[in-house]
């Protein structure tokens, strides 16, 4: 019986040792629980998204100084460069700024001139000159004696053309001062590429060839040593010659850049008093004119 017990006993005990053993293990986490595999999802990568999104930020605003040195630096290379080339503008602009003295601009028409003797340019002259308001009594209706006054008095209309590399002494080089000019103007073309030039010398009495302004810049006119020969090689004599000037005006298109004319005309405006002019068997007391030149020289072909 007491054998019969232990065994009772022994298997109570037993059984409840398993129910311990088993109440304990219910508590804890299965070992295939705790050794899951790890899948990396969407929100593995959510996750990792802020810390990639970090470092770009981290660069951007690294490099984002940059960038802004950069674009001021650009801004202000530009604003360099537009105050360069304002500066390049207003230097230019002063540079072909049209000259006011007078003494400038009769050096500038006379260095216009140098380089027509010197380059020979080809160009096209034109000179006309007439007799208004002729008065010489009954002798101004006989034709002869009408044409051999105009003659020697220089009326008529001449053209004549120069090739290029041939001299010319229809061209005189101007030695014009400013003490020969009563006035001088220059300004600018519209398009900002000639000087427009006008000179007026000063007025005289019979100036002579080589003696006198106006043969300081032309040879388009006859003084009065030529005018007397000019009657005696008609046949004709004169007791008294006197020429004046009344105006003489010089008109220039210069070129800024070369200095080279682009066109040259001018006008000279005189009046003439003759006394006891004689013709064959005709014989006039006062002979008294107008004569007015026109010279245009075009075409220049440098």
């Amino acid at each position: 019986m007491k054998k019969v017990l232990m065994s009772v006993v022994a298997f109570l005990v037993a059984a409840m040792m398993l129910v311990s053993f088993a109440a304990c293990g219910g508590n804890e986490t299965p070992d295939e629980t705790t050794i899951a595999p790890v899948v990396e999802d969407d929100s593995t990568v959510a996750a990792d998204a802020p810390v990639e999104d970090s470092s770009a930020a981290e660069v951007e605003s690294t490099e984002a100084p940059s960038e802004v040195e950069s674009t001021e630096a650009v801004s202000e290379t530009e604003e360099t460069e537009v105050a360069t080339e304002a500066e390049s503008t207003e230097e230019a602009t002063q540079a072909v700024a049209a000259p006011t003295d007078k003494a400038e601009i009769v050096a500038l028409y006379n260095e216009a001139t140098a380089k027509v003797a010197s380059a020979k340019p080809g160009y096209k002259k034109t000179v006309e000159t007439k007799l208004n308001d002729l008065k010489m009594g009954a002798l101004a209706k006989i034709d002869l004696v009408r044409d051999t006054v105009g003659d020697f008095l220089g009326e008529g209309t001449e053209t004549i053309s120069v090739a290029k590399g041939k001299a010319s002494k229809d061209f005189v080089k101007s030695t014009l001062t400013a003490a020969d000019v009563t006035a001088a103007s220059c300004k600018l073309s519209a398009d900002g590429k000639y000087y427009e030039v006008t000179i007026t010398v000063k007025n005289e009495k019979n100036p002579l060839k080589g003696k006198s302004a106006l043969n300081r810049f032309t040879n388009d006119y006859k003084d009065i040593n030529e005018m007397r020969d000019g009657l005696i090689d008609a046949g004709a004599a004169v007791e008294t010659i006197d020429i004046t000037v009344k105006a003489a005006t010089i008109k220039a298109k210069i070129a800024v850049d070369t200095k080279a004319f682009s066109s040259v005309d001018y006008t000279i405006d005189s009046d003439a008093y003759l006394t006891n002019v004689k013709y064959t068997i005709a014989k006039v007391k006062v002979v008294t004119g107008n004569i007015y030149t026109t010279v245009k020289y075009s075409d220049f072909a440098y």
